[in-house]
């Protein structure tokens, strides 16, 4: 069978079958005469158990090990011996040493950038195939996609990347970070409204907070990038948020609506993210800040969010949000990373 009808039969896309062949050898197609990769029976078999595997919490790398290994051994028990000669052996160490390397961050960063640079998406999808699939999707967040748009950011300055190249990188990760917003709106947990001021069009890194606070439970109201202030004024209204998140590469992104955004931190939990926040704007507007680590980020506004719902529990106001320790803060260094345009 070609890999498109395997992908159907076992609910898992081509682009992580093509992964798991490459970086796992978990699959052993043959070709066709017009050239054609085929896939047998016992490659079907192995995916299923390698799923099983994993609803059971192992990851895709220890899960193909796994079952590599038993087929393996059931190939010895049949013959009386292991049928793999010394280099085999050593193939196979160097093939598993390889993995390991291509699992590191700083090397998947170093892949995806390489694909970027090339517009090549299905060997992009495959380094986020292994990126999503053997790590937490935190983890793939804050160790691969966040320095790989810093990354991004940096070639971008040294005119090695173009707008093609940047533009595709968000396009394509945006694509991947969507697939794990489908349950923002889903639950009870304190409610978050996300967006970039007028003339801000680099969100990437705010929708994986989004993700990120989604995860921790939060009911996430993303507006996106280039929001109106009135806009945005009118979303808090409605969605009677317990945080608003505004980020901005630029302090004009913020200076430029300051009395506008004054008013709503007045009545509203406002936090700044991103390299345009600075001291001066955090005075003028009123807001608080956001540092760089994102999952700090998510944990501090969860503990602002109950701290604020328990002092206007005891009828302290709505400006019990105001009132957090500066110990539990993050430094003042910038969370919104993405590359300039």
């Amino acid at each position: 069978m070609r890999i498109g009808e395997l992908a159907t039969r076992v609910g898992v896309s081509t682009h992580v079958l093509r992964a798991w062949e490459s970086r796992y050898g978990l699959l052993n197609p043959s070709r066709s005469s017009g050239g054609y990769r085929l896939y047998s029976a016992d490659d079907e078999r192995r995916v299923r158990e390698v799923l099983s595997l994993r609803d059971q919490g192992v990851s895709a790398m220890e899960a193909s090990r796994q079952v590599l290994a038993a087929e393996r051994a059931g190939t010895a028990a049949r013959t009386g011996v292991d049928g793999v000669s010394p280099d085999d052996r050593l193939a196979s160490a160097d093939a598993a040493a390889e993995t390991t390397l291509r699992l590191d961050p700083p090397l998947l960063v170093a892949q995806l950038l390489d694909a970027i640079t090339a517009l090549d998406e299905d060997r992009a999808h495959a380094v986020l195939d292994t990126a999503f699939l053997d790590r937490s999707v935190e983890s793939a967040i804050v160790d691969v996609l966040v320095p790989f748009f810093v990354r991004v950011g940096d070639q971008w300055e040294l005119g090695r990347l173009g707008i093609a190249q940047e533009h595709f990188a968000s396009s394509l990760v945006r694509r991947r970070l969507s697939a794990l917003s489908l349950t923002w709106g889903l639950g009870t947990g304190p409610v978050a409204v996300l967006a970039c001021p007028p003339g801000e069009f680099h969100d990437i890194i705010l929708l994986s907070f989004g993700v990120l606070l989604g995860r921790a439970g939060w009911r996430v109201r993303y507006l996106g990038p280039d929001t109106p202030v009135p806009s945005l004024a009118s979303a808090a209204r409605l969605a009677k948020p317990d945080a608003i998140v505004l980020a901005s590469r630029r302090p004009s992104g913020f200076r430029a609506h300051a009395r506008e955004l004054r008013a709503i931190a007045q009545n509203y939990p406002l936090w700044l993210a991103g390299r345009g926040t600075t001291p001066r704007v955090l005075e003028e507007i009123g807001a608080n800040h956001l540092g760089p680590d994102l999952v700090a980020d998510v944990e501090l506004l969860t503990r602002s969010a109950r701290s604020r719902r328990r002092n206007e529990g005891s009828g302290a106001g709505r400006d019990g949000r105001r009132h957090d320790t500066p110990a539990e803060t993050p430094s003042e260094a910038h969370a919104d990373s993405e590359p300039h345009p």
